[in-house]
C-alpha cells in the first residue's frame, strides 16, 4: 500500500496578502519574459488576487518554471523557494506594483508590436493623453498658448525607463503620475514654472517595485508652466 506523503495529509493553508503579492510579481516577471500573453496574464492576476489557499497560487505558477510547496510560504522551520525571494509586500493589504489604494492591477508593459505615442501637442487648444495609452520610451509634450495633459496612471509603458520632455510656452503641460511611481525632474522655469504642483508629492508614498517604470520629466516652462502631480487611479484630474 502506498503511503500518503506527509505534506498531502496537512490541512490546506490559507494565502495571505504577502503570498498573493509574491505570486503577482512572479506572474509579472513571466509576462515580461514572454511566457504569458496579455489576456492570460490578466486572467491569472485576477485569480491570484482572489486566491484563498496557497495551492491555488501554486497552480497559477506551476508551468512557469517555478516550484513551490505550501511550506515555501512561511511555515516556521521551512525554507522558502525562489517564489519568496522577490520583494516582500510593504503594506497590510494587497496592492499593485505602484501600491495604489484604488487599483489592484500590476504594472503593465506593452507588447512589442503595439504602436507607441511619441508626441502630444496642444497649440492654442488642449490635448489630453488619458486612460490606457502606450508611452514611447521618449515622449515630447508641448503646450503652446494652450495645454497638454500627460496622464500616466493607466498608461502602458514600452521600457523600464521613460523620458518625457515637456515644453510649456505661454501655455502649460501637466503630467499626472500615480502616488508611488519613481519620478525624476530635470527642467527649467524661465519667466514661468517647472516642478511639482505640490512639494510634498516630490517623494513617492512607498518604495516603488523593482519592476515599476521610472519616469524622467525634463524640459522648460517659458512664460508658461510644467507641473507634475500625483493622483490615485480614478481620482479626477481637477
Amino acid at each position: 500500500m502506498t503511503e500518503t506523503p506527509d505534506w498531502a495529509s496537512r490541512p490546506r493553508l490559507r494565502a495571505g496578502d504577502a503570498d498573493r503579492q509574491h505570486a503577482i510579481e512572479r506572474l509579472t516577471t513571466a509576462w515580461r519574459a514572454g511566457k504569458l500573453g496579455v489576456s492570460e496574464f490578466r486572467e491569472r492576476t485576477n485569480t491570484a488576487l482572489e486566491a484563498t489557499y496557497i495551492d491555488d497560487l501554486d497552480a497559477l505558477l506551476s508551468d512557469l518554471g517555478t516550484y513551490s510547496t505550501p511550506d515555501a510560504y512561511g511555515v516556521p522551520g521551512q525554507a522558502a523557494t525562489d517564489l519568496a525571494t522577490t520583494r516582500p509586500a510593504t503594506g497590510g493589504s494587497i496592492q499593485d506594483s505602484w501600491h495604489s489604494e484604488n487599483d489592484n492591477l500590476p504594472v503593465r508593459y506593452a507588447d512589442p508590436d503595439e504602436p507607441r505615442d511619441h508626441l502630444t501637442i496642444g497649440v492654442m487648444s488642449g490635448h489630453e493623453r488619458v486612460g490606457r495609452w502606450v508611452v514611447a520610451p521618449t515622449h515630447v509634450a508641448v503646450g503652446f498658448m494652450g495645454g497638454a495633459v500627460i496622464d500616466l496612471r493607466e498608461a502602458v509603458f514600452s521600457e523600464r525607463e521613460t523620458t518625457i520632455t515637456c515644453v510649456g510656452v505661454m501655455g502649460g503641460v501637466e503630467v499626472i503620475v500615480p502616488p508611488d511611481m519613481d519620478v525624476r525632474l530635470s527642467g527649467v522655469g524661465f519667466m514661468g514654472g517647472f516642478g511639482w504642483e505640490h512639494t510634498e508629492d516630490a517623494r513617492a508614498a512607498h518604495l516603488p517595485s523593482p519592476d515599476s517604470p521610472r519616469v524622467i520629466v525634463n524640459g522648460i516652462g517659458l512664460m508658461g508652466g510644467v507641473a507634475v502631480k500625483r493622483l490615485e487611479i480614478g481620482e479626477p484630474l481637477r
